[in-house]
């Protein structure tokens, strides 16, 4: 994929303007956002400055940015049991210019393509290798949310692995 269009990955937010771009995704980044970017888009990326947080705070905004979001799934459990909540790109494509667009859609080709369909269905999406070998071994998959502990929860995530 890189060798198609080389994007950059940051976290999202820092306490400088400046992104460090990210040779890898550590193990340890469990359920953080991420900025994917290309230089051919966002040759001087910078972070904006968020007064009414605590300072330093920046955060790059993908409002105005050409950037996609990258939010990673998270590790955690529900009733004990082992799960993963559901990461996403997503991207804001007005006042931008067409091929950053393309660029996604490109993303997301590469997706479909690459990685299986997410087996909880009523979820949609794809899951990634690691992802889909993880649930093998009875892993729950969740929204990108903790669910409540309620009967219609227990019910739908229960679907995932009868016993």
């Amino acid at each position: 994929m890189r060798d198609r269009e080389p994007l950059e990955v940051a976290l999202r937010r820092g306490n400088s303007a400046t992104p460090e771009s990210q040779a890898f995704i550590p193990d340890d980044m469990s359920g953080q956002i991420l900025v994917l970017w290309s230089e051919r888009f966002a040759p001087n990326l910078q972070r904006r400055f968020v007064a009414t947080a605590q300072s330093p705070y920046y955060l790059a905004d993908e409002q105005t940015e050409p950037v996609f979001e990258l939010s990673l799934s998270g590790v955690t459990t529900w009733e004990g049991r082992p799960a993963l909540t559901q990461g996403r790109i997503y991207g804001v494509f007005q006042n931008k210019q067409a091929e950053f667009e393309k660029c996604y859609e490109q993303i997301i080709r590469y997706i479909r393509r690459h990685w299986r369909k997410n087996p909880a269905t009523w979820m949609g999406g794809y899951v990634g290798p690691a992802a889909g070998d993880w649930f093998d071994r009875g892993g729950l998959l969740l929204p990108n949310y903790i669910p409540p502990v309620r009967s219609d929860w227990i019910q739908r995530l229960g679907e995932q692995h009868p016993e």
